[in-house]
């Protein structure tokens, strides 16, 4: 990454007839451009679960009060646009304490529940216990976070014998500062047995604050894990509202993702000639 920001700097210093035209990126196959629509809208699904279990949890914990002894977790399920976020206890089956829906980026009819209402469905229990066992896998593995502690985001099963998708996120630790690496996933089956931890980046990423005045500041990160950007660049770009480049090397390609955008080829910048 570092050879590349220096390239764009010695590039931007060129005059023009110093420099190379850049070829035109080429256009993703309709299987990338599959894919790439996929992980885009599963990046700002995971975005919209992060956020409202974050505003859930400042506005839950002052409301459990001496009930916060009893807190087991949170889930959060519906679409990116409103999902719903639940906290549960530990009881066996669980049982809900509180919900509240997330709309326009703010939460709207946080409801604390007892009675009838706490009982969960058991689409909901079945995310709990697929959030347990990822947890029990990631464990066995040693893995840990970039950080504090994870963020962990479910993802309901796409189809009623699809995967339950766990994943565990390295959190933003300064303001201002973006996590690219850390982030893992584990795919539970429709049996509770969860598969091996899938690392998205090869170790620990931040990418630093933008400088100050930059409104829109260029991140750029590489991956070597896969041929495309993954769910994790675009979750990061859509919770820290930052575009980002992500290179993709042997042939280099490079692709921009934008808060609230397709994912689009990059034309890497002009060399200099020699």
């Amino acid at each position: 990454m570092r050879r590349f920001l220096l390239l764009l700097a010695a590039c931007a210093a060129l005059p023009a007839a110093a420099q190379t035209t850049p070829a035109p990126a080429p256009a993703p196959t309709a299987a990338e451009q599959a894919e790439l629509d996929r992980i885009t809208a599963r990046g700002r699904l995971i975005a919209a679960y992060d956020r409202a279990a974050w505003l859930g949890t400042d506005d839950a914990l002052p409301r459990l009060g001496q009930r916060r002894d009893q807190l087991g977790g949170w889930i959060v399920d519906g679409p990116a646009s409103e999902p719903t976020v639940v906290f549960h206890d530990r009881s066996n089956p669980q049982r809900a304490l509180y919900s509240a829906r997330l709309v326009g980026g703010k939460l709207v009819n946080a409801t604390m529940l007892s009675g009838d209402a706490a009982i969960l469905s058991p689409d909901r229990l079945r995310l709990i216990a697929a959030r347990n066992a990822a947890a029990r896998a990631i464990g066995a593995a040693g893995i840990g976070p970039c950080g504090s502690s994870f963020n962990t985001v479910v993802v309901p099963p796409p189809t009623a014998t699809g995967p339950t998708s766990v994943y565990f996120l390295s959190p933003q630790m300064k303001a201002g500062e973006m996590p690219i690496g850390g982030h893992y996933r584990v795919d539970v089956a429709v049996d509770g047995t969860p598969g091996t931890p899938y690392a998205f980046s090869k170790g620990c990423m931040t990418l630093p604050p933008p400088p100050p005045g930059i409104r829109e500041a260029l991140a750029i990160a590489s991956t070597l894990t896969a041929p495309l950007p993954n769910e994790t660049h675009s979750f990061a770009v859509e919770a820290y509202r930052r575009p980002l480049v992500v290179m993709i090397p042997g042939p280099a390609r490079a692709f921009l993702l934008r808060p609230g955008q397709p994912v689009r080829p990059f034309d890497m910048p002009a060399t200099p000639r020699r």
